[in-house]
């Protein structure tokens, strides 16, 4: 799946642009993006400067793969648009495309570590598992958008696993490598807070909590360092971000208005249940695009009657706080992309229910499956990031008549999505195949 997720070069659009823009910046030696201006939105302004709005931990794991492509002359050059303020350019989809490949590893990584801790739990359900979760939910998508939301989940599902470990094997090395982790994970998004918290409680139930809680916590601090010295860095103190500054219009001069976060605390509110409703069952909705999510839930009854009563517990509860916290932000979707996205860091945490489903309903956990992998595999390759008055049937449209919005490494049209699809293709037989040389 990760082979297929590289051959698709990513929209450049707000977020991916902001981005980009700062691990030019950081390879130049500022956080300041007033140089490379590269897209027209998800940027801060503050004191005479522009800085990305956005967590910087994806850029900063980034500047590696962006200086390997440079050292052999490869990086391609800006062009401009004639969007947004003055001077800005818009980063060509090439570019954009190598510095991605870190979120396609994030992604690999991500989906072995599924298979990795279903398979301790379930012998021989974690590599359908994981394959489930890479064809059928969010993940998939923004494999091949540059957002950092599969880095995130990544390292916050990796804090998991540690902590999973450590229930086996008692280790306060563990329970500090999950607390890092899971800091290192709100430095590539600061949503990610919420499963640190999660995890934390987690980490710390049971005897000697006092020494469990000191290990967690001494990691998770650390996790958070390179956060709070990066705020230092750009707005003098570890605990300003640009959030607060945010542009919500740009104008003639690109900083017209600031405040798009003003709402409330950054943005947050209150929890809404009209919001909550539209993230699970509105056309883009958790449960309509991807209902394999909803057979996932159900199995948490299951996975509570195997006996795994504290992970059963703390993936609940991290979902409600994850979608509270979600109808509570003023944009609860986050732009026009495909499903609700501030919960994809929630969805490998849903691999544990997904497999007790998948091994007690296999019919009805593989048909879900199906149709979800179905309008995952039409979003990647017909375009992920659609306008606002388009509907999902777009992503059909794009694909039936070969005009994706993105395009493939290899060529675009039908060859785009032959090069993603074989990959795929190959993915679905070598997981199934051995279950079906089984069975004969």
């Amino acid at each position: 799946m990760a082979a297929a997720a590289a051959t698709q070069l990513p929209l450049p659009g707000w977020n991916a642009g902001a981005h980009y823009a700062l691990v030019r910046s950081l390879v130049d030696g500022t956080p300041r993006i007033d140089k490379h201006l590269n897209q027209s939105g998800d940027i801060a302004y503050v004191d005479g400067h522009f800085y990305a709005a956005k967590s910087p931990g994806l850029a900063f794991a980034s500047v590696p793969a962006y200086l390997a492509f440079a050292a052999v002359g490869a990086v391609p050059d800006t062009y401009v648009t004639g969007q947004g303020p003055p001077g800005a350019r818009q980063v060509s989809e090439r570019a954009i495309w190598q510095v991605n490949l870190l979120v396609v590893a994030a992604f690999f990584a991500l989906l072995l570590l599924v298979r990795v801790v279903v398979e301790e739990m379930f012998p021989g359900a974690g590599l359908a598992t994981a394959l489930l979760l890479g064809l059928g939910t969010m993940l998939l998508p923004f494999a091949t958008a540059y957002f950092a939301h599969d880095l995130s989940a990544a390292l916050g599902f990796g804090a998991f696993a540690l902590l999973l470990r450590e229930r086996r094997r008692a280790s306060l090395g563990l329970l500090v490598g999950g607390g890092l982790l899971a800091g290192l994970a709100v430095f590539a998004e600061l949503p990610t807070a919420i499963v640190g918290v999660c995890l934390g409680i987690y980490a710390i139930a049971g005897k000697a909590w006092q020494r469990r809680a000191l290990a967690y916590c001494g990691g998770f601090i650390a996790g958070l360092i390179p956060l709070a010295a990066y705020n230092a860095w750009a707005f003098g103190s570890p605990l300003r971000n640009g959030y607060s500054n945010a542009v919500k219009e740009l104008g003639t001069t690109g900083h017209d208005v600031i405040g798009a976060n003003g709402q409330g605390f950054f943005g947050l509110t209150y929890p809404h249940l009209r919001a909550a409703l539209d993230l699970l069952v509105s056309t883009r909705g958790l449960f309509v695009l991807t209902p394999v999510t909803l057979v996932a839930t159900a199995g948490l009854v299951l996975l509570w009657h195997r006996g795994a009563r504290r992970e059963t517990t703390l993936i609940g509860g991290l979902g409600l706080a994850m979608l509270a916290y979600n109808s509570a932000y003023y944009l609860p979707f986050g732009g026009h992309v495909p499903g609700p996205r501030f919960l994809v860091p929630l969805l490998p945490f849903l691999a544990l229910p997904l497999a007790a489903a998948y091994r007690r309903w296999p019919i009805v956990t593989l048909a879900t499956a199906a149709l979800s992998a179905f309008w995952m595999i039409a979003a990647t390759i017909g375009g992920p990031l659609l306008p606002p008055e388009a509907s999902v049937t777009t992503w059909l449209g794009n694909v039936v008549h070969a005009r994706g919005l993105a395009e493939s490494i290899v060529g675009n049209g039908r060859t785009a999505e032959v090069a993603f699809l074989l990959p795929a293709l190959l993915a679905i037989a070598l997981a199934f195949w051995p279950t079906a040389v089984s069975h004969e």
